[in-house]
């Protein structure tokens, strides 16, 4: 299979010449429009609140809380990972814990190439090799992606007190899908077979206890909270009150996760993301600084997903290597 074929419902047809180009093109023409939109937000901003932002907090501070956002939304992404493996495992009980970690850390590669079908793709061949087929793998990819849009856009919820003002109530609505797809964990198979549909791949095999995909969501949210701490941190290195940003960080990170996943022709949502948290870090943020905190934001999430990916897979090969060696040294002895 070319790394343009998709798995599934195609017929193995590649897809035409021009799909590349034309793609290449639209990602430079949004990431273009994107830049002049962010100008546009600051131009004529009083700047020097950020520097009164920056001298008033110590560097010892800011080191410290920039260092805790890595490593929250590296915890993040481990999250993300167990959740992936829960899946997985449920729908090949074959895989092992280390061939589903491999099959992950290798997608957070592949998923800032423009599009969205790369990932897939190493996902169905590293798979194959597992004994997976490539009707299960893309069952669990597109369970995977519902769940995470489902979760995300619930937990997106949580910035609707201060984005669009209101009570606590907010959080109540917040919970409902959640605690509908814990009561009736088949509502996911069903959203995936409509996202099947319409993306023109077969069905995915739903046969899924109810106790995995209610595992699978818990972690998701897990998964969200953590990489909403790491905006947090960085909002508060800024000097915006914790208390009165927690919640308005947590879900705008969501709600900019969730929308970068339907910009189809930039890498994780590049430019997507940052336009929805400048917006929103304003209301808790002179607007110069809100717009540090987003580009450090994407930095961080650069930096920690692939450094952590990069030790995952450095792990996950060692412990595939250590039975080898010790029958090495068996046979050596």
């Amino acid at each position: 299979m070319s790394s343009t074929e998709l798995p599934g419902g195609d017929g193995g047809r590649p897809a035409p010449r021009w799909h590349a180009p034309v793609g290449r093109a639209l990602t430079v023409l949004f990431l273009v429009a994107t830049a002049v939109t962010v100008a546009v937000m600051l131009r004529g901003q009083d700047w020097s609140a950020l520097g009164t932002s920056l001298r008033s907090r110590p560097p010892e501070s800011l080191a410290v809380l920039v260092g805790l956002a890595v490593l929250a939304n590296a915890a993040a992404l481990l999250a993300a990972m167990f959740g992936w493996w829960s899946l997985l495992a449920g729908i090949s009980a074959g895989v092992t814990g280390t061939g589903a970690a491999r099959i992950f850390f290798v997608g957070q590669f592949a998923k800032y190439l423009p599009g969205k079908v790369f990932a897939l793709v190493v996902s169905v061949r590293m798979g194959r090799a597992m004994n997976v087929s490539a009707l299960r793998m893309t069952s669990a990819w597109l369970l995977t992606l519902v769940i995470g849009l489902l979760t995300g856009a619930t937990v997106g919820l949580a910035a609707g007190p201060r984005v669009l003002g209101g009570s606590v109530a907010w959080l109540a609505l917040a919970a409902l899908p959640i605690v509908a797809v814990v009561v009736r964990p088949d509502l996911i198979g069903r959203v995936a077979a409509l996202v099947a549909r319409l993306r023109r791949r077969p069905p995915p095999d739903t046969t899924l206890p109810g106790h995995v995909l209610r595992r699978t969501v818990l972690i998701q949210l897990l998964s969200w909270l953590a990489g909403g701490l790491h905006l947090w941190f960085l909002v508060i290195a800024m000097g915006a009150d914790p208390a009165g940003s927690f919640l308005l960080c947590v879900g705008v990170f969501s709600l900019g996760a969730v929308a970068g996943m339907f910009a189809v022709f930039t890498p994780e949502g590049l430019g997507v993301r940052e336009v929805l948290l400048l917006g929103a870090l304003s209301l808790v943020l002179p607007l110069p600084a809100a717009g540090v905190v987003a580009l450090v934001s994407r930095l961080v999430a650069i930096v920690s997903e692939l450094v952590t990916a990069g030790a995952g897979l450095a792990v996950t090969e060692w412990v595939r290597r250590r039975p080898t060696t010790r029958r090495e040294l068996a046979m050596t002895d």
